[in-house]
């Protein structure tokens, strides 16, 4: 899945005054570093503190929005939308020697069941919106998208509470598929005492079954702090690939049967923040041979593609083959 919105951040400012913007754009600073990277500590990290003191000079444009708030009544706050130049911070970042998590980024889809006094239930937008809400915004905070189950019949008769509950991967794999995830989160939340608030989780991610628990006094934190782990596990698997001396990578793509077609691979291909040069090696009826030169080599690039979804892997081919889809 293709993330956008990395690079910008919005902060609630009490004027319009230089002083508070100063203020507000190393706070906008700090929101992007966190997306861009995935870190959630990073702000905490000397080389965050040298690139606040620079915010400025990475800021591409800015603008101010009166926020009315949600009864449509006179008082309103005053927020800066601030938009950061995507090249110059990512240099900076590498400089530093900071990995620069890409805009393709795994999809999650959230299986949620909630326990209120003996009642179990889906946690849908008709009647748990506040919890759903809670997790997207955190995650969005992160840098990832979460997709939600639409919970119809098909859903309902390949899936129950009891399922979810009781973290049964298969049916709960099989009632994934039509979503077509990159990873599977299941999620169970109760108030297991009058102060205290629990949520287990299960992700099914690259073949691989994880489970953690978290708790809290406040029924947002137990929920939150739920999504920063799969966050920090998401990272370690996707972001932290090694560094490696420049190598170049052939792939094939096919189906590619006009200009606009042709120019589409190109243009996703030089996207991937993985990809640092692209150059067209071989043409012919069935499929264009492209170059690829990065610092991640291979794994780095069959990654990125891979959650894309814009290019499809074919088996059992002799190079490394990838179908373009429509």
């Amino acid at each position: 899945m293709r993330v956008s919105g990395l690079y910008q951040a919005t902060i609630t400012v009490s004027d319009e005054s230089e002083s508070k913007r100063r203020v507000a754009l190393k706070q906008a600073l700090g929101k992007v570093l966190v997306k861009v990277t995935g870190d959630r500590n990073i702000n905490n990290s000397t080389t965050a503190n040298l690139l606040h003191q620079r915010s400025e000079q990475f800021v591409q444009q800015y603008r101010y929005n009166q926020n009315t708030n949600e009864w449509g009544q006179d008082k309103s706050a005053t927020e800066l939308w601030v938009q950061f130049d995507e090249n110059a911070l990512d240099a900076a970042l590498k400089t530093y020697g900071v990995n620069v998590w890409g805009k393709e980024r795994p999809s999650i889809l959230v299986w949620l069941v909630c326990q209120n006094d003996k009642n179990r239930y889906f946690a849908s937008l008709e009647n748990s919106s506040e919890y759903l809400n809670i997790l997207e915004k955190r995650a969005a905070a992160r840098g990832i998208r979460l997709l939600f189950p639409l919970l119809d019949l098909q859903d309902t008769s390949q899936i129950s509470v009891t399922d979810v509950w009781g973290s049964f991967m298969e049916p709960i794999i099989k009632a994934s598929n039509r979503y077509q995830p990159d990873a599977i989160l299941a999620g169970k939340f109760s108030q297991i005492l009058p102060a205290l608030w629990e949520s287990n989780w299960t992700v099914h991610m690259n073949e691989e079954v994880i489970s953690w628990t978290t708790q809290s006094e406040i029924a947002d934190i137990a929920l939150e702090e739920g999504i920063d782990e799969l966050i920090d596990k998401l990272v370690s698997q996707y972001s932290n690939i090694e560094k490696q001396d420049y190598k170049a990578v052939d792939i094939s793509i096919s189906n590619i049967d006009s200009l606009d077609r042709y120019a589409q691979a190109i243009l996703y291909l030089k996207s991937l923040k993985s990809v640092t040069k692209v150059s067209v090696k071989r043409i012919s009826l069935n499929y264009v041979v492209f170059e690829l030169i990065g610092d991640q080599g291979i794994e780095g690039i069959q990654q990125a593609i891979s959650l894309g979804k814009k290019l499809q892997f074919v088996e059992g081919g002799d190079d490394i083959e990838y179908r373009l889809l429509p």
